[in-house]
């Protein structure tokens, strides 16, 4: 796999990567960007949510479950010290979908948490990570919670 982030102006940087899709990143105001795109430190929470969403929906695929919406909701702290990396991160999953079996989205997301998310077993090496879910019926709008 192959990356490269390219200078656009000040601190705008654009990245890209094999897949050829492309993303601004851009710094706040104060250390001279523009506010034009997503920091690197929220895109690497972005890419923990994407990395386990996509484990996660491709368990309860294999398991036939019916899933017509996954939200990951992240919540993280950060280090005071230089570098301040991420020291706690929580993720809150909320699925929704028709005869889904609560016990098979705990199984999945622990599958990801556990054996299946890179991003994840990366970030574990400076940060306690956690999570959560709530598993909505859309089908009698019956919510479970669990952890």
């Amino acid at each position: 796999m192959k990356a490269q982030v390219r200078l656009v102006d000040e601190v705008c940087l654009m990245g890209s990567a094999d897949s050829g899709h492309g993303i601004i990143m851009d710094g706040a105001p104060e250390i001279g960007g523009r506010n034009l795109g997503t920091r690197p430190m929220e895109m690497v929470l972005i890419g923990l949510g994407g990395c386990t969403a996509m484990d996660v929906l491709s368990i309860l695929k294999k398991q036939r479950q019916t899933v017509e919406s996954c939200v990951i909701d992240i919540e993280a702290e950060r280090s005071e010290q230089v570098p301040k990396v991420f020291t706690k991160i929580h993720l809150h999953f909320t699925v929704t979908g028709r005869d889904l079996k609560e016990s098979q989205v705990k199984r999945a997301i622990n599958l990801s948490a556990e054996k299946y998310c890179s991003v994840s077993a990366m970030l574990e090496k400076t940060a306690q990570i956690s999570h959560d879910y709530t598993v909505i019926e859309n089908a009698v709008g019956i919510e479970v919670k669990g952890e």
